[in-house]
């Protein structure tokens, strides 16, 4: 009779394990299935080059061509984005300027460039860091130089910048104290480039671009007619942050 129950017993266990099992499966499958995914993926910091090609903007929206040395006022965006095949990633440009006094002479342009290629074998999944970054400033005259001996420093870059205070997030990615007003001026340089006034200025906003180089003003007319940037108010380069990106292993 013992051995007739423990029998018996041993069949309720197999028929409970067969029933239970099965659905005890399917819970655990999709957590295999994300362990698999996410081992599939790798993140990596990359230093993007400087861009340095050249973008004029030609569209007249107010004035002449000429700022005749007032200003510019000056404002610049750089956004990435990731290539619809995941390939590569894009930079979506703007620049504005306008003159500061009457007539207002104002110009703007949009421009999309290919920033970098994914390495072969990887498609780029995420950018897990800053995707954008913005500045403005009014472009000084030929030769006038923005901080002298004795000005308050932090008045003196704000007006640079346009009212405008650099963010504490920019300010973090280059490794520099807000308090520290001699180490932020120092983010600011004018040098002549071609016979041009370039400007390096941080970004205000987004740490994203280390540093816009751009020409406001100009000797002749500053608004381009063509695709010919030389002489004319343009972006001269950009240089970027490093770039934190997920990347996953191409199909193909």
């Amino acid at each position: 009779m013992k051995h007739i129950l423990f029998s018996l017993l041993l069949l309720t266990a197999f028929a409970v394990h067969a029933q239970v099992s099965p659905a005890m499966k399917n819970k655990t499958q999709p957590i295999t299935n994300k362990t698999q995914m996410q081992s599939a993926l790798m993140v990596q910091t990359v230093k993007l080059e400087d861009f340095t090609e050249w973008l004029c903007p030609k569209q007249l929206l107010r004035g002449d061509r000429e700022f005749n040395g007032n200003g510019p006022k000056v404002k610049c965006e750089v956004k990435i984005r990731i290539s619809p095949d995941g390939n590569s990633l894009l930079a979506d440009f703007y620049l504005w300027a306008q003159e500061t006094v009457h007539d207002w002479s104002t110009t703007e342009g949009r421009w999309t460039k290919k920033i970098y290629d994914a390495p072969l074998g990887l498609k780029i999944n995420k950018i897990l860091s800053a995707t954008a970054s913005r500045t403005q400033f009014i472009s000084p005259r030929a030769g006038m130089q923005i901080f002298v001996p004795g000005a308050d420093v932090a008045q003196v870059m704000f007006t640079f910048l346009d009212n405008t205070d650099i963010k504490s997030a920019v300010l973090q990615a280059h490794g520099v104290d807000a308090k520290d007003k001699s180490a932020v001026s120092h983010l600011v340089k004018v040098i002549v480039d071609n016979g041009n006034q370039v400007v390096q200025v941080p970004a205000t906003d987004g740490a994203l671009v280390k540093f816009f180089h751009i020409v406001g003003d100009t000797g002749g007319d500053d608004i381009s007619t063509d695709d010919n940037c030389n002489d004319d108010t343009r972006i001269v380069k950009i240089e970027f942050f490093p770039v934190k990106l997920e990347f996953r292993k191409s199909p193909n």
